[in-house]
């Protein structure tokens, strides 16, 4: 086996330790959430508060929910602590609470119309390679199609974990992710150089 080999599969190695190391922590901080500590979910909180505020702010195009979402995912993972079942990723699970929650905010009208995205570039925490052009042609998708590319692109989520976090079936997983795919390319009869951006990326 050739030295690059063997330090790739060092940092492949280390990298797995290190999520098992995270995910036992924040399972064991549920342990003590369940049992009503209030301590541990403010670790949680703190834990998870930078990726749901990506997560939240690229999905509804508003920042100014963010806060709102991410206080109200924290209440359900306070509720259902001592629910998840012990081979589900805790990663994955409180992505699946923030999903329902970034769905029930929306049906209820909780976020702006889609072409208004002036407060997405006031989010305090930006995904690198994300520019406001490429996020302006996201909103344009349906928030299922944005948020399967968000989970598959910006979040490196397997489709197994997108199939749980969304509820939905393989299929229409995939069938977003096409669609998303698809929506983007054809907007370069409007602007080519937004096209060129959105092919890069996706």
């Amino acid at each position: 086996m050739s030295d690059g080999h063997s330090l790739g599969n060092g940092i492949t190695a280390r990298s797995s330790a290190a999520q098992q190391s995270a995910e036992a922590t924040v399972r064991e901080l549920l342990a003590y959430i369940s049992t009503g500590d209030r301590s541990a979910i403010a670790k949680v909180y703190l834990l998870y508060f930078a990726r749901l505020a990506n997560f939240f702010v690229h999905v509804t195009g508003n920042a100014d929910l963010i806060e709102e979402l991410i206080s109200d995912t924290m209440l359900d993972v306070w509720r259902e602590s001592a629910v998840i079942g012990p081979n589900t990723s805790v990663s994955v699970w409180v992505m699946g609470i923030a999903y329902m929650r970034t769905q029930k905010l929306l049906a209820a009208g909780g976020s702006t119309p889609p072409h208004v995205q002036a407060s997405i570039h006031r989010a305090d925490h930006d995904t690198p390679g994300y520019t406001p052009r490429l996020r302006d042609l996201l909103l344009r998708l349906t928030v299922e199609e944005r948020t399967a590319l968000y989970l598959v692109y910006a979040s490196d989520h397997s489709r197994q974990d997108i199939v749980y976090i969304m509820n939905l079936s393989r299929e229409c997983v995939e069938m977003h992710l096409t669609n998303a795919r698809l929506r983007l390319r054809s907007f370069h009869e409007r602007s080519p150089r937004s096209a060129e951006l959105a092919r890069e990326r996706f």
